[in-house]
């Protein structure tokens, strides 16, 4: 037997394949499993953690821990010293791929093909609906910028996941998607409403309003899945929402007294288009100085409206808020920096300040 060879007996992902220990989920390096000293196969949610860069587990409800030896000697009742050499004489079973593997995105063609395919088979639950109506949203405006609930039963996702390969789509490199524990195709899900970010016509990624608060007090979440197998991790995508009759060409090249909205949070710029029909960039929920600088750089504007919601303004740093001032005005940009509301009719506001520019 080669030497090399061992480490492939003794790797813990074989041990629990040997063993037939039900795995769960995979997180990263880490695998979930039905812990084989305290828990009924026929549960679903596993307390064995298993990290499989080390070969040692640790089961979360009753505390057994140990290395990939002592768990098939445990489960044996043997030595370790026997467990090798048992593990020795078995041909090992293994999954024959790592379980950590981010792909690199796909071009925005591509994910944007895919996502307007996958939003057509997701439905808008009366829920989510009464929610964006009282966000002052329109049935047009909901349809047509393809505002889905996200479906969470996991037979229903990976038969979703089916129905898109069938028609030829590939989900690896499309931020969101990932395989499971049997090498099957699913996506991330939460409870919330997908928000397509849409640039230059194209559905660059899906930001995710949570039904609930998560982590740091956010309600806003990327569709991604970042350290799943074969996962996609999404990036910071800006969104830019315009009036129809303007084309994005022209868009780039407007009148320099034209004026712009930046939301630091997409829901939040929809709501602020929504209201005042004007330009609207929204950046997720952080202050991206050279990205805002970039996009308002290349539509020639002399004025940005900045409004930054609740999450931002208590958990960003007050001095990134003055050197994104900072950078805009040194472009001669005048900056009207504001904390957003609540309200729906937020931005309203804008209208009556151009109206009276106009009589002036």
């Amino acid at each position: 037997m080669q030497n090399n060879n061992v480490y492939e007996y003794i790797n813990i992902t074989n041990v629990l394949n040997q063993l037939h220990i039900k795995k769960t989920s995979v997180r990263g390096n880490y695998i979930y499993a039905i812990c084989p000293f305290c828990q009924n196969s026929k549960e679903k949610n596993g307390y064995l953690k298993v990290n499989t860069i080390n070969n040692v587990y640790i089961c979360r409800q009753c505390g057994s821990s140990g290395s990939s030896l002592d768990l098939y000697a445990s489960e044996k009742y043997i030595s370790t010293k026997e467990a090798f050499k048992r593990l020795l004489r078995e041909t090992p079973v293994l999954d024959n791929m790592p379980y950590t593997y981010n792909n690199p995105v796909k071009d925005e063609y591509y994910r944007d093909m895919v996502y307007r395919t996958f939003l057509e088979m997701q439905k808008l639950s009366d829920y989510h609906y009464k929610k964006l109506k009282e966000m002052n949203f329109s049935d047009n405006y909901i349809k047509d910028n393809q505002f889905k609930s996200i479906e969470n039963n996991n037979d229903n996702k990976k038969e979703i996941c089916i129905k898109l390969q069938e028609q030829g789509l590939k989900l690896d490199g499309i931020p969101g998607f990932f395989q499971d524990t049997d090498f099957k195709w699913n996506y991330k899900s939460h409870k919330g409403i997908f928000i397509p970010v849409t640039l230059n016509n194209k559905i660059q990624g899906l930001r995710i309003l949570l039904d609930e608060k998560y982590g740091l007090d956010t309600e806003n979440v990327w569709f991604s899945s970042n350290n799943e197998y074969n996962g996609t991790k999404a990036s910071n995508w800006p969104m830019v929402l315009k009036n129809k009759s303007i084309n994005w060409i022209d868009m780039y090249n407007s009148c320099t007294s034209e004026s712009i909205i930046i939301a630091t949070e997409m829901i939040l710029a929809h709501k602020l288009f929504n209201n005042t029909n004007k330009t609207v960039i929204g950046i997720p929920n952080n202050i991206d100085k050279d990205l805002i600088l970039n996009l308002v750089k290349r539509m020639n504007v002399s004025e940005v409206f900045l409004y930054a919601d609740k999450y931002t303004i208590l958990h960003t740093s007050s001095l990134m808020y003055e050197n994104t001032i900072q950078a805009l005005e040194a472009q001669n940009i005048k900056v009207d920096f504001r904390i957003a509301l609540t309200e729906t009719n937020i931005g309203s506001d804008l209208n009556t300040s151009e109206e009276n520019k106009k009589v002036a």
